[in-house]
């Protein structure tokens, strides 16, 4: 059930006018706005996975929708900030017991076909407005460690949660410097977790300590 008329209103504008009302709405929203977003549930079976705010909202549909496909990064500065507090205690607790400890900020890539098609990767925006927030230099931007070598179907037109798993093995690869490095990897949306376990499996058989992801939704 909806829960407001301006809910309401909104999915009507959403299936008439999309890119212009999202684009409205995501312009006036400011950082209480934001902050103040209901907050993700956990991913099922997948503790290391840290969404941030819940999809389904659709203040953050439209949020998502704006950055993916039309390049909107208004709201990444206030988030990115929610999302940096998010991963400090995760350094502190580690590097606690491991003073050595390293951590990389890595975006979940895409390949050069798709970039190519887009022009961007919206997930490296994302990286990027946190790192700014890293003004004590805990994490290492290395984007470059990991690659999507080969095209997959959108996940969103696969089957089967087993099709989705099927048609990632395999493509993704990481550069040996990951290992004994604490991996943070970030993305826009995370859903059946299909795409981050893979690159999360890819990494740890490269020799990473740990994955930790963290996603604007799920």
């Amino acid at each position: 059930m909806l829960k407001s008329i301006e809910e309401f209103l909104y999915y009507i504008l959403e299936y008439v006018a999309p890119r212009r009302f999202n684009f409205a709405l995501v312009k006036n929203l400011n950082e209480d706005d934001i902050s103040q977003l209901p907050r993700a549930d956990a991913v099922v079976g997948m503790d290391w996975i840290h969404p941030i705010f819940k999809y389904k909202d659709y203040r953050v549909k439209a949020i998502i929708w704006e950055l993916k496909y039309r390049q909107n990064t208004l709201p990444l500065e206030h988030i990115g900030k929610i999302i940096y507090e998010e991963i400090l205690p995760l350094i502190y607790d580690i590097s606690l017991f491991n003073e050595s400890a390293e951590f990389l900020l890595i975006p979940v890539p895409i390949t050069n076909q798709r970039r190519s098609e887009r022009g961007y990767n919206q997930s490296e925006y994302i990286a990027k407005t946190v790192l700014e927030n890293d003004l004590e230099h805990c994490l290492l931007y290395t984007p470059q460690w990991l690659q999507k070598t080969r095209e997959t179907p959108r996940q969103s037109h696969s089957e089967s949660k087993e099709d989705r798993i099927k048609n990632l093995i395999g493509s993704f690869e990481a550069d040996p410097r990951v290992e004994n490095k604490y991996i943070i990897l970030i993305d826009d949306v995370v859903t059946t977790g299909s795409t981050l376990r893979e690159v999360r499996k890819t990494l740890m058989e490269a020799g990473t300590k740990e994955v930790y992801a963290f996603t604007i939704a799920h």
